[in-house]
């Protein structure tokens, strides 16, 4: 169904809410979409939960094995949920033309891209709000930040959102989940989630500074009053521009060039 063109009249901040208000209700209308988003983290806060509260941290800013690997089931699942989300968000626009209407609106691709962020973080705001829930509530995981939490959240989303806007300008929706996975799946075993990337030696270095690992790292922080975030809060918010700022010039010049 094509969607509904931009009436000049409603003002950009009005186009902007309505596209975000038209986004949420195709994402709840199609509930099995809506559900798939929350496995990846909730199915591994379960799994993780269950089969290692009695598995020794393979650090000391830990109680135990799943008190390691609960930040990094986070800042994975807002991976995922976000490039995908936005990903498909842009694709569908692109096949129902909604992006031809953009063009002829005075929204402007800015306003565009921005009602996409908008409806991708709160989107993931659902699945990171039930996890927390899960982590704490059923398996004890600790929250000593709540700043850390809400940055980490952020700059999550907007550098997550950037990737999945630059891939899905440049793929449709058969290659898009292919190339999406050869990106962040190696990012996903490489941030540290599962083991410590000291164990790694040099290359733990490299890996360390990698979007997810420094996201990783805040909210590592954020469950454990002995891990500092000061050089990860920098990057995170500088990769959080970095990928809008990249996403939006692709997005504008591939759109542009039709």
């Amino acid at each position: 169904m094509r969607a509904t063109r931009m009436q000049p009249e409603s003002g950009w901040l009005g186009d902007v809410l309505g596209l975000v208000v038209m986004d949420m209700r195709q994402f709840f209308d199609n509930r099995l979409f809506a559900i798939s988003t929350l496995l990846t983290s909730v199915s591994m806060v379960l799994a993780f939960g269950a089969a290692t509260d009695q598995m020794v941290s393979p650090a000391p800013t830990a109680a135990n094995y799943f008190g390691f690997v609960f930040p990094g089931i986070i800042g994975a699942g807002i991976m995922f949920s976000c490039t995908y989300t936005v990903g498909y968000t842009v694709i569908i626009d692109r096949n129902r033309r909604t992006i031809e209407d953009l063009i002829l609106s005075p929204l402007s691709y800015s306003g565009f891209l921005l009602a996409r962020i908008i409806g991708v973080v709160l989107k993931c705001l659902f699945q990171f709000v039930l996890v927390l829930l899960l982590g704490v509530g059923v398996f004890d995981a600790r929250i000593e930040s709540v700043p850390l939490f809400v940055l980490g959240f952020f700059t999550a989303c907007t550098a997550f959102a950037g990737l999945g806007i630059l891939i899905a300008t440049y793929t449709n929706e058969i290659s898009f989940p292919a190339v999406v996975n050869i990106i962040v799946i190696p990012l996903m075993y490489f941030a540290g989630i599962f083991f410590p990337l000291e164990n790694l030696g040099t290359l733990g270095d490299v890996f360390a500074r990698l979007p997810l690992s420094v996201h990783v790292d805040i909210f590592r922080a954020a469950t454990s009053p002995d891990v500092s975030a000061a050089g990860a809060s920098v990057l995170a918010v500088a990769y959080s521009f970095l990928a809008l700022s990249i996403a939006a010039w692709a997005f504008r010049r591939r759109i542009g060039h039709g």
